[in-house]
C-alpha cells in the first residue's frame, strides 16, 4: 500500500466522538508553555535563562534520551514546579483541558498547544496518575523526609480540581486519579502514601486506582524482600481500587522478575510489559505472555515514550509487539504517557503506527474499545 493510499484509508476512519485514555502522567501532561508560566510565577530555580531554554531542557526527544533513566531525569524539576496544593490544582486543571482539547489533534505546536482546528475525537474518559509525596516540595529527597507541603492537602487539591473541571465541561470529560508509588522511594515512604490512600478513598471517589512507577534499574523488585514490601504497600492501598503497575519496560526486569511481580501485586492492567515479548522473541519463553493471557491483563502501551527510551527499537518493532499480543489474545490499549514532554497526542501516535504499517484500522478500533471497557472509572458508576 502506498503512502497516499494509507493516508486515504486513515481519512476514511469513522472515529468515535470520545475515546478513553488510561495511561497519562500528570508530570508530563501540562503543556510546556503553561508549565513555564507556573514555574515563573512561583520563582522556581534551575529553569534555564528563558522560555526557549526551558523548552529545550524539559522536552523529551531523541537527542537527550537514551534509556528510561535519562527519560525520567527531568521529572524532579517538574514535580517541584507542581508541588503544593495551589500548583497541583492548577496542573490538574490544565492537564484535563489539554487532554480534551488536543488529545485528538494530529499536529501540535512546539509547546504542546493545539495547532489545528478540528480534532479527530475528544478524550472523554481520562485516567491521570501522579505521586502526591513527590508534590510536597521534597522531590529530591525521594520521600525520605517530610516536604514543605502537606500531602493530604495535595491529594484534596487534586480531587477538587477534577470535580471542578468536570462541572465546567458539563461531564463531557470524566477523570479519575491514580496514585503512583515510587520504585525510587523507601518502603517507609511508600507505606505512608499507602495509608493516606486507604484513608482518602473513603471520602474521595475520584481516586480510582494505584500504580508503581519509576526507574527499574533503581529497584527492579528482583529482591524477594523488596517485592514483599511492595506487595504490602499494594495490599494496604489497593483493597478497593483498580491496580496497574509499570513492569518490564526495560531489560533490568527479567522474565522471572516480571512474573513474580505480577503474581505478587495482582494487577488488573500492566504498563509497558515489553519484557514478556522479548523473552518470547529471544528465548522462546512464553510464560510472561501466557500469564498476561490467562489473567486477561490489559496492557497499557505508550508508543512515543517506548520508542524514546529504547524499550521498543522502532515503529516496525512496535508492530511486532502488537501482533505478538494479538497472537496470544492479550488485550492492549494505547496512551501517550507524557504527551506534553514529548509534544504528542493520542491521535498523532496512532497515525505514526498506521502510516508505518504497524497497526490496522481494526486493531485501532479494538484498542479504543478495550480502553473504554477496562478503565477504572467504571468503579465510580
Amino acid at each position: 500500500m502506498t503512502l497516499e493510499e494509507k493516508k486515504a484509508q486513515w481519512d476514511a476512519i469513522q472515529w468515535p466522538n470520545t475515546v478513553t485514555e488510561l495511561h497519562v502522567h500528570l508530570g508530563g501532561s501540562v503543556p510546556l508553555y503553561r508549565l513555564w508560566e507556573i514555574a515563573l510565577d512561583r520563582g522556581i530555580r534551575g529553569m534555564g535563562q528563558g522560555y526557549e531554554e526551558f523548552v529545550q531542557l524539559i522536552r523529551r526527544e531523541d537527542s537527550k534520551v537514551t534509556d528510561l533513566d535519562s527519560y525520567l531525569e527531568i521529572y524532579d524539576r517538574i514535580e517541584l514546579i507542581q508541588s503544593g496544593p495551589d500548583a497541583l490544582r492548577q496542573s490538574v486543571i490544565i492537564a484535563i483541558h489539554r487532554a480534551f482539547l488536543t488529545g485528538g489533534m494530529v499536529h501540535l505546536g512546539p509547546g504542546g498547544e493545539g495547532a489545528e482546528g478540528t480534532p479527530l475525537f475528544s478524550i472523554g474518559n481520562l485516567e491521570l496518575r501522579f505521586n502526591p509525596l513527590k508534590r510536597t516540595g521534597a522531590v529530591f529527597l525521594k520521600g525520605e523526609h517530610a516536604g514543605l507541603y502537606d500531602v493530604d492537602r495535595v491529594i484534596r487539591a487534586a480531587c477538587g480540581a477534577v470535580e471542578d473541571v468536570e462541572l465546567g465541561f458539563r461531564q463531557r470529560i470524566n477523570t479519575g486519579i491514580l496514585i503512583c508509588f515510587g520504585r525510587d522511594m523507601t518502603h517507609e515512604a511508600n507505606m505512608i502514601l499507602a495509608k493516606k490512600v486507604d484513608k482518602w478513598i473513603e471520602r474521595e471517589k475520584k481516586i480510582i486506582g494505584i500504580d508503581l512507577a519509576g526507574s527499574e534499574s533503581t529497584n527492579p523488585l528482583s529482591d524477594s524482600t523488596r517485592l514483599k514490601e511492595m506487595k504490602e504497600v499494594y495490599d494496604v492501598a489497593g483493597k478497593y481500587l483498580g491496580r496497574t503497575v509499570h513492569v518490564g519496560e526495560t531489560r533490568h526486569v527479567d522474565i522471572e522478575t516480571f512474573i513474580n511481580t505480577i503474581e505478587a501485586l495482582n494487577p488488573h492492567r500492566v504498563a509497558h510489559p515489553i519484557t514478556a515479548c522479548r523473552a518470547y522473541w529471544e528465548n522462546n519463553d512464553d510464560r510472561g505472555l501466557k500469564l498476561l493471557q490467562e489473567r486477561s491483563l490489559v496492557c497499557e502501551l505508550c508508543v512515543k515514550s517506548n520508542l524514546l527510551t529504547g524499550a521498543v527499537a522502532s515503529v516496525e518493532e512496535y508492530g511486532k509487539v502488537i501482533n505478538t499480543f494479538d497472537d496470544f489474545e492479550i488485550p492492549y490499549t494505547f496512551s501517550t504517557d507524557a504527551p506534553s514532554l514529548q509534544v504528542t497526542s493520542l491521535a498523532s501516535e496512532l497515525l505514526l503506527l498506521f502510516l508505518h504499517g504497524a497497526i490496522t484500522t481494526e486493531q485501532i478500533s479494538r484498542a479504543l474499545k478495550i480502553a473504554e471497557q477496562s478503565t477504572f472509572l467504571h468503579s465510580l458508576e
